[in-house]
């Protein structure tokens, strides 16, 4: 039992997950593996690329640089990361005198030269944990909005001039829009996301008793289980047990309304209930909701 409970919290999550991350538009998701030739976007520099052919990527979760790896023969690394603001000529002065990568590695540019909206250079490290048999390369370029985003590359030496040239490639064939800070869910349609899915109380998941699970089916009809969890909490004690009836959600947002209308047989009263998502998990109210595919909906 265990087992079963163990794999239906994955499932729920990856659903919850999976779901949430298709109306993003693109923006790059932590934790997600980009292929060759996918798009990357992102909003807050306003930048927009695509993964090199032979080569794959991935925001690693807790992170803000996206490293991109390669997918053939050829060994190196590539760390992608962005700053708010500056210039090429400041970043060029920065990286002639050095500068802190991180508070164990310090970086230095080999004569930077700007070439055209571009700053490039081959870069040495000195630090604990580098590998003095490897090469570097970095190039950078602004967004005029003012974000600037900044590519590093590493490799043996018998890779340095490919993965270099991956890197070039990568940096022109970039673009840049206006940087915005908008919510990833300003637009989310809850009615598709929710379509077809079973909500659970993260509590009850994580417990492994099934409290208050309500199958929402595509054709607005609802079937709950509702028992003292859940988003009937704090609601008249008559809003309990098996209910069947319609169901309606909206607006679109980061915030929205659920609503519940029963049917004539259950005696009553239609209600509401707020839902939320957030660092794709749904709440309603301070109640955390797992949303994974309905076995009992059509």
């Amino acid at each position: 039992m265990k087992v079963l409970t163990r794999h239906l919290v994955i499932g729920f999550l990856v659903l919850t997950v999976v779901a949430a991350q298709a109306q993003k538009k693109n923006r790059i998701q932590p934790g997600r593996m980009y292929k060759a030739g996918e798009s990357l976007y992102a909003p807050r520099f306003g930048f927009m690329g695509k993964v090199p052919e032979g080569w794959e990527g991935t925001l690693p979760r807790e992170s803000e640089v996206f490293l991109l790896t390669t997918t053939t023969a050829t060994y190196g690394e590539i760390f992608v990361f962005g700053r708010d603001g500056g210039t090429l000529d400041g970043m060029k002065a920065a990286w002639a005198k050095g500068f802190d990568l991180t508070e164990s590695i310090k970086l230095k540019g080999v004569q930077p030269t700007v070439q055209g909206d571009m700053l490039v250079s081959e870069v040495t490290a000195a630090g604990e944990y580098i590998n003095r048999g490897f090469k570097g390369f970095a190039a950078a370029r602004c967004n005029v909005a003012g974000p600037c985003i900044t590519t590093l590359m590493v490799a043996p030496p018998q890779y340095y001039e490919s993965v270099k040239n991956t890197v070039v490639e990568f940096m022109k064939g970039s673009s840049f829009s206006n940087p915005s800070t908008a919510s990833p869910y300003a637009e989310f349609d809850w009615k598709e996301f929710l379509s077809g899915k079973v909500l659970m109380a993260y509590q009850s998941m994580q417990g492994g008793s099934k409290e208050s699970m309500i199958h929402l089916c595509a054709d607005g009809t609802f079937y709950a289980d509702i028992k003292k969890k859940g988003v009937f909490k704090d609601q008249n004690p008559a809003y309990r047990g098996t209910s069947t009836g319609k169901w309606t959600v909206g607006p679109n947002g980061e915030s929205t309304t659920i609503q519940f209308t029963f049917d004539a047989k259950e005696k009553l009263v239609p209600l509401e209930a707020p839902l939320m998502i957030k660092d794709e998990q749904v709440y309603s109210r301070s109640e955390r909701y797992f949303a994974g595919q309905s076995d009992r909906c059509k």
